[in-house]
């Protein structure tokens, strides 16, 4: 169903330019920006260091949880015959360890959440500059993000898609710098490999830091409707 809505707008679209008579003089493309900012060299260098500052709060909430696990275990094999004190500080000790992982879970949330939006601000930032460059040059007037939540492009030959001569303009620009994976970043955090790094609870892996973009996006250089760069996941 999701794709007869899609085919409709895309053919409404082709009548509505059909019906002004200009439809030939429209030049339209298509970029995958969600590609372009995550895989560039810049994304790539900033997606380690991001990768070192969840690996921090990771640490932190582990270390939060073996305590609680820890805690419980005595509590459970001491219940019998363990003191009333010992057994009123085990839960004590239960209970303010589990508030104390729940603040620190929050924090890493938060806290990730803004490292990400400043690492990939610049680079969005780069991308979409590129992406007019490359547009204004070879006069397209409209611009899709495939990578859009409700982008209505279904299909696109690779002669209409720009992602990989903006990725290629972009990496020109910022070699490669991206820091070897266990090798200290320059925010002095410790880089770890992608994946299984997100702290528990936090919801902010890395899969929700690949920014997507929103409706169409026309080149610079003239009044051909709104660019809208992508906005950094949460």
């Amino acid at each position: 169903m999701r794709h007869l809505v899609k085919a409709a707008a895309v053919v409404a679209g082709v009548i509505a330019f059909g019906g002004v008579g200009f439809a030939q003089q429209c030049k339209i493309a298509v970029i995958d920006m969600q590609d372009v900012v995550t895989n560039s060299n810049e994304g790539k260098a900033k997606a380690t260091l991001f990768d070192a500052k969840v690996a921090e709060w990771k640490k932190k909430i582990d270390a939060i949880q073996a305590a609680i696990d820890d805690a419980q275990t005595k509590l459970k094999n001491q219940s019998s015959i363990a003191s009333q004190t010992v057994i009123a500080d085990l839960n004590k000790t239960i209970s303010d360890k589990q508030k104390e992982l729940q603040r620190t879970t929050q924090d890493a949330q938060t806290d990730v959440d803004e490292y990400r939006d400043q690492l990939l601000g610049p680079v969005m930032k780069i991308a979409d500059d590129v992406k007019q460059e490359v547009s204004s040059e070879k006069n397209f007037d409209i611009v899709y993000d495939l990578s859009a939540q409700n982008s209505p492009i279904i299909y696109a030959d690779a002669r209409c898609n720009m992602t990989e001569e903006v990725k290629k303009r972009m990496n020109a620009k910022a070699p490669s710098t991206t820091p070897a994976r266990g090798a200290t970043g320059a925010s002095s955090t410790t880089p770890t490999g992608r994946g299984g790094t997100t702290p528990p609870a936090t919801g902010a892996g890395r899969g929700t830091t690949t920014p997507a973009g929103a409706g169409t996006t026309a080149p610079a250089g003239g009044n051909r409707g709104t660019t809208t760069p992508p906005a950094a996941p949460k």
